[in-house]
């Protein structure tokens, strides 16, 4: 089946599940019948004929295509019922429909938020009025006195001394994809061949997002160099990477 000619950029789109979308709602597509090989060749398409793709969002756009592969993989080959497992949907476009109909509710709330947001913007605030019991009133004589006073210093330096919340300080994390690359490099040297690694074991204890998505691109551009080699048995199985044998003599010739 021909696929219609793509002709957007990756800025115009917030996330992958939203270009996936639009080119749904583009042919008027059923989101509960995907034709996924015709989806994904579009979503393929869309990859391929970026010149640019930044690192912050090359990560998510390379992980929907995956999945969109994996998908049509098992639509295409027959159910080995030794393989299947009993939770495992009969549907395999049953999770990424359910992810659609999320992401399109929360479009939808967000467009409803943005009408309200202008609708604000629309208006003008009349300046607050100072209420007649905030109007300072001078004194009477005779009504402030030594004792008033102390109370007061009292009851300043008891807020004074209340014990508040400290403040920390949470620095902000920044991956390097070279600086991977080489921590991932060095990792692997230490080791030698032969000795896979799963791909959570390049991982910190405690990832974040940045740090997942900058260590997958870390290992695809090794994997293009040729540095180092990957293993996966299946689709739901773990990642393995190791350092390549024909590297390491390389790198002792040299």
């Amino acid at each position: 089946m021909s696929t219609l000619p793509l002709t957007f950029s990756v800025q115009d789109y917030t996330g992958p599940l939203d270009l996936l979308l639009h080119l749904i709602r583009q042919q008027k597509i059923d989101i509960y019948d995907i034709p996924i090989a015709q989806i994904t060749s579009q979503y393929l398409d869309f990859i391929h004929h970026q010149e640019v793709l930044m690192l912050d969002s090359a990560g998510d756009y390379l992980v929907l295509a995956s999945t969109l592969m994996a998908i049509k993989s098992k639509l295409l080959l027959p159910d080995n019922p030794l393989t299947v497992a009993d939770d495992e949907p009969e549907d395999p476009r049953e999770d990424l429909v359910n992810q659609l109909l999320v992401y399109e509710s929360y479009q939808k709330v967000a467009g409803i938020l943005k009408e309200m947001a202008a609708d604000r913007h629309r208006r003008y605030d009349r300046e607050p009025q100072t209420p007649p019991a905030a109007t300072a009133q001078p004194l009477a004589p005779g009504l402030l006195t030594i004792d008033a006073l102390r109370l007061t210093m009292e009851r300043i330096w008891q807020r004074q001394k209340a014990p508040r919340m400290p403040r920390r300080t949470i620095p902000l994390e920044k991956h390097v994809l070279a600086t991977q690359m080489n921590r991932i490099k060095t990792f692997l040297q230490h080791l030698g061949p032969h000795r896979p690694v799963t791909f959570g074991r390049l991982l910190s204890e405690a990832p974040s997002v940045d740090e997942v998505v900058t260590t997958f691109l870390a290992v695809l551009e090794l994997l293009k160099d040729a540095t180092v080699a990957c293993t996966q048995e299946d689709f739901a199985a773990p990642l393995y990477v190791e350092w390549r044998q024909e590297t390491a003599a390389k790198g002792m010739i040299s």
